[in-house]
């Protein structure tokens, strides 16, 4: 073999390697994002998204036209067969509909539901609209939050018996009682 064809062939195996390795770190790099979409049939009580709904579920999919999953507020259809199905703890976070969101509520818990959208669900509710569902957990005061598994309350953060707080120790409260429970 001459010198100028083992060259040859040194620079081709080298660009099949560089191009294999290219390849690999692109391959590992797409990671697999697990979307709500993907965690079972609970999305038949979900209508389509729709920011203005009195009753609606922080879900991480993937928005229709775009590459990437956010967070899209869908509409719930049927809360009560929505959090018996579901296999995700469900956080009924109840707001007042005629308060801006002066604690920064949202922005923390759209947070939340991202991070941690294999474990945890979060149905906003807001409570001056639906006056019978606040009365029936017995809410006094907005926000308030009540985890539920397995159709059963198992925590609640109630806003008027802590003093002063934030929304991130809300978020922390839910790290806390929803997902690492």
């Amino acid at each position: 073999m001459t010198n100028k064809f083992r060259k040859l062939m040194k620079d081709l195996t080298c660009l099949v390697l560089a191009l294999s390795m290219a390849g690999l770190f692109v391959a590992c790099k797409k990671e697999s994002k697990t979307t709500n979409e993907d965690l079972g049939d609970y999305h038949e009580y979900l209508g389509e998204d729709y920011y203005d709904c009195t009753i609606s579920a922080m879900v991480f999919e993937t928005p229709e036209g775009e590459t990437e999953p956010g967070i899209l507020y869908r509409q719930v259809l049927d809360l009560e067969q929505l959090t018996k199905s579901c296999p995700l703890t469900v956080v009924f976070l109840f707001y007042s509909g005629m308060q801006g969101d002066s604690y920064g509520v949202f922005a923390c818990m759209e947070e939340v539901a991202e991070k941690y959208h294999d474990k945890v669900l979060i149905v906003t509710i807001d409570g001056i609209a639906e006056r019978e569902l606040t009365s029936s957990y017995g809410i006094k005061a907005m926000p308030d939050a009540i985890v539920i598994r397995n159709n059963l309350q198992i925590a609640r953060f109630d806003g008027t018996t802590r003093g002063e707080w934030t929304a991130i120790d809300l978020a922390d409260w839910i790290i806390e009682n929803a997902v690492n429970q």
